[in-house]
């Protein structure tokens, strides 16, 4: 049946993908780049809302509408989730705090959000606290980087900052934590709140509100850019920024995926090829390297990993270059694969993040855009091109070889025959 939500590994080395198939609710994970399958989790009995990896790669959390939250140790090959967090009802959030990984948050249907120790002997985590202040069920949650705010949003359009600064013994991590704000936009008022994802640069706040609209708010003056083209008025979507904050990607009851640049609000492109017949749920961007995961939940859904490839996009930004001169403006369209993987499922796109470049998009009837002198803007045409001195960072412990070899939707989990 598909997938509903997928995340990388702080590292990059893990693609970890919640499924559901005719044997149940899988974790199933993947090496990356080689794309191999590494292990599943099987404990879930309905669908898994939310992933979260702890900040040493070595756990994963799981929520799911069975009303538990599930954790796994990734490098051990258990029969069963090593805690399990358990919940009166659906549970469609968790995460862990970004400093203290003994403390795990989730957010569930009955409008409380609860605090938990990990750290414990037991099957079943602690609990420690529960937190109230939303009136309608919880959607979803998120941390800014140093772990001193938390935000969480629920089916009302109410966004609650907390102070969530952590000090002294595991006991007692959580004393200090109170609400700080209540962020009610009158602009998204009784919309329910799909997703929130705190910017790169930790002063802005990406909204992703059930109204066909993205937002993203400065959390200093609480002032909102919108972001136009998905289709989202049913479905939990998600969406997300690169680690550099250079763009926003997001999925669509469509089936397709849209990019925009945050700082203009312009559409850079829409991928309207991916092969999707169901809605696209979600989107992932290595931290990393210049690799794109999308999926879909639903008969026949893959995961499909995008890779930035240097020299078609050397090639493009040749021939686009060539163009400019008599390129107008029109709608860009999906990307065009160069290379033919017909036993591959795993496709590929030239999608990359550099750190720094700025983004100035102008689209063609060719389906081209330009590309500016030094190759500092975005090209979102037949491919999405964004230049970098190279496919992988300086940095980078990975060796990609331009393709992911094996494929990432074994037919088993991911492609459900009728009958």
């Amino acid at each position: 049946m598909g997938c509903f939500c997928i995340r990388f590994s702080h590292d990059g080395k893990t693609l970890a993908a919640a499924c559901a198939g005719k044997n149940g609710y899988p974790i199933v994970l993947y090496e990356i780049p080689s794309g191999q399958f590494l292990r599943e989790f099987y404990g879930h009995l309905n669908i898994v809302y939310d992933l979260c990896w702890s900040k040493d790669n070595q756990h994963l959390l799981t929520a799911s509408s069975d009303g538990t939250v599930r954790m796994w140790k990734i490098e051990m090959q258990a029969a069963s989730a090593v805690r399990v967090f358990p919940h009166p009802s659906f549970v469609y959030t968790a995460k862990y705090h970004p400093i203290a990984d003994s403390l795990v948050v989730t957010g569930c249907y009955d409008s409380v959000i609860r605090i938990w120790n990990a750290n414990v002997k037991e099957i079943h985590g602690q609990l420690l606290q529960e937190l109230d202040g939303h009136k309608s069920f919880i959607n979803t949650l998120c941390f800014d980087a140093e772990g001193l705010h938390m935000f969480s949003g629920d089916s009302s359009g109410l966004i609650i900052v907390w102070d969530t600064s952590v000090k002294g013994s595991s006991q007692h991590l959580f004393q200090h934590w109170r609400i700080n704000k209540e962020i009610n936009d009158n602009d998204i008022k009784g919309t329910p709140i799909n997703h929130l994802e705190v910017h790169p640069n930790g002063r802005r706040l990406l909204i992703h509100a059930k109204d066909s609209t993205l937002r993203i708010m400065d959390l200093r003056i609480l002032a909102t850019k919108k972001y136009i083209g998905a289709t989202n008025y049913r479905e939990k979507i998600h969406s997300t920024l690169t680690p550099c904050g250079t763009f926003l990607f997001s999925g669509s009851e469509d089936g397709r995926a849209y990019v925009w640049n945050p700082e203009t609000g312009d559409q850079v492109a829409i991928y309207s090829e991916l092969s999707f017949t169901s809605p696209l749920r979600d989107v992932a961007f290595h931290p990393h390297e210049h690799l794109v995961s999308f999926c879909a939940f639903g008969q026949n859904q893959p995961i499909l990993v995008y890779i930035y490839d240097y020299k078609v996009a050397q090639q493009e930004a040749e021939l686009v270059k060539d163009l400019s001169s008599s390129l107008t403006t029109a709608a860009p369209r999906g990307p065009q694969f160069f290379s033919s993987f017909s036993e591959i499922p795993v496709q590929r796109s030239s999608v990359m993040c550099p750190a720094d470049q700025f983004v100035s998009v102008a689209r063609a009837s060719m389906r081209m855009q330009k590309v500016k002198q030094k190759l500092d803007s975005v090209m979102a045409s037949s491919n999405l091109l964004l230049p970098a001195p190279s496919s992988l960072s300086p940095h980078s412990k990975l060796r990609l070889q331009g393709t992911l070899s094996t494929p990432l939707n074994p037919p088993y989990l991911f492609t459900t025959k009728s009958g």
